[in-house]
């Protein structure tokens, strides 16, 4: 999928008829997120850009995770690195017309996780807002493309 080049996308949904209608995505930082967080953000920012240029009224959501004991590294401007991520992922969530900025998304969803230890999975991270938690995503993406395809 894509305008100007093949984009992998995780999951869609699309017809003969109106082309791209939904998608979604997952991306995430296990180890050392300080580095490349701001690499996976401009990725994000490139992806739904190219996606609503071809498909302008396409429903794309994201889910990004977090290791959870990377999260709390410190971030220099945030105070940690999910501070900084929930601010990022902030700057391009929320899309609500297909007039609205291409490069921003319907709906993302933050969550942290460590590998290996099904423990530490948290669909609600404290200091991140209500809607960018990972808890009710998939509920989000489907009110979102409710919204945008009442003839589906």
């Amino acid at each position: 999928m894509g305008g100007y080049g093949p984009k992998g996308v995780d999951v869609y949904l699309s017809d003969e008829k109106h082309g791209l209608l939904l998608t979604s995505g997952v991306k995430g930082l296990v180890f050392d997120p300080r580095k490349n967080l701001k690499n996976r953000y401009r990725d994000m920012v490139m992806e739904a850009l190219e996606l609503h240029r071809r498909f302008p009224y396409a429903i794309c959501g994201h889910l990004f995770f977090l290791g959870r004991t990377e999260s709390a590294l410190a971030s220099k401007k945030f105070g940690s690195v999910l501070g900084e991520a929930a601010v990022l992922m902030s700057g391009i969530a929320n899309r609500r017309l297909p007039t609205d900025a291409p490069e921003l998304y319907e709906v993302i969803g933050i969550m942290l996780l460590d590998p290996g230890e099904p423990d530490s999975l948290d669909l609600a991270p404290a200091g991140v807002p209500a809607e960018l938690h990972a808890e009710c995503y998939a509920q989000r993406l489907v009110d979102a493309f409710n919204r945008r395809n009442p003839f589906y």
